[in-house]
């Protein structure tokens, strides 16, 4: 498995006068695709915080290609990029179903922290997530 799906369809409350969706919930839609990945890899963030620990996020970025508008039905797809025991970003791609057009790219990037917010190994606390993601990351590396 390269990437993980997750279906969004755009709400109201998330557009613009103009009809098309406000820029900052994209950030959100990527988040709801990595709450699936982790999901996929058989955790969850509540197991997680749970146990102690955290993906603190240290960097994003979005690109815009065509908007998302009112009750559009969404796909976003992430994927993992890099990993190491204590870093991992993701790749996202937004897709709208309609017209298959790309809506938006990005990357999220996050370190596995602890209660204090100082980095933890994933690879020992999570060890079967962390062959998971990154058996991910070796099959995008092999597409590539």
């Amino acid at each position: 498995m390269r990437t993980v799906e997750c279906k969004i369809r755009v709400r109201y409350s998330e557009v613009g006068r103009q009809g098309y969706a406000h820029h900052a919930h994209y950030l959100n839609w990527f988040d709801a695709a990595l709450e699936e990945i982790i999901r996929v890899c058989g955790s969850s963030y509540k197991e997680i915080e749970d146990l102690g620990y955290s993906f603190a996020p240290i960097s994003d970025t979005c690109k815009y290609h065509n908007p998302a508008g009112y009750n559009d039905e969404l796909t976003v797809r992430v994927s993992v990029a890099d990993l190491s025991s204590v870093k991992v970003s993701f790749t996202y791609e937004i897709i709208r179903e309609a017209d298959a057009k790309l809506v938006a790219t990005g990357q999220t990037d996050h370190v596995f922290v602890d209660k204090n917010f100082r980095p933890y190994s994933m690879r020992r606390v999570m060890p079967r997530m962390y062959a998971m993601l990154e058996n991910m990351m070796q099959e995008n590396k092999k597409e590539s």
